[in-house]
């Protein structure tokens, strides 16, 4: 609500902490009230990076749609923590893609692209991977090469999926898996 930039999963507070609400009906000093389980506070941004900075830990930036994101505050944030080769971004729509990378071209990101239909105009956009669903990757023989085929890696999101799963997935060519379980 104040323009802070917190991360959060969810559009809402409902499911992972003791709050209710759209996160965006909320001020932080609201949101680092809330108990977001065993006495742990939803984390700023720049919180997270002060804590990640020298680690070495990656972070991807999962972009929800939000006409309330300052994305040139994400992007300042992620410069001054000397972390634009430390985070991914992962918009989920080509204008959001588009605006982060007039911002920095130098982020990398990751296109959580809607449907199949959306690699190309991602691609064009200037994406980095793509992340496809497994059933897209099933469903569609060839698809994976087909982003191969326009020099760009294949993430996808395998959820809480089995070893056996990932190991199919990995045989169909996906660069990348986004794992409940690694």
């Amino acid at each position: 609500k104040d323009g802070a930039i917190v991360i959060m999963h969810d559009e809402t507070i409902d499911r992972t902490t003791s709050g209710t609400g759209a996160v965006t009906s909320h001020t932080l000093t609201e949101l680092k009230a809330l108990d977001a389980g065993a006495g742990q506070r939803i984390p700023t941004y720049e919180e997270v990076l002060q804590f990640v900075a020298g680690t070495g830990v990656k972070l991807l930036l999962d972009i929800k749609p939000s006409p309330s994101l300052d994305k040139p505050q994400v992007v300042r944030l992620t410069e001054k923590y000397n972390a634009v080769q430390s985070v991914i971004v992962g918009p989920r729509s080509v204008d959001d893609l588009e605006a982060f990378k007039a911002l920095n071209p130098n982020l990398r990101t990751l296109g959580f692209i809607p449907r199949p239909e959306d690699i190309e105009p991602f691609v064009r956009a200037g994406v980095d991977i793509i992340r496809l669903w497994p059933e897209w990757i099933y469903a569609q023989p060839g698809l994976v090469a087909k982003v191969h085929g326009v020099d760009k890696p294949v993430w996808t999101t395998a959820g809480e999926a089995s070893r056996e799963e990932l190991q199919k997935l990995i045989a169909l060519g996906v660069d990348g898996i986004l794992s409940d379980f690694p």
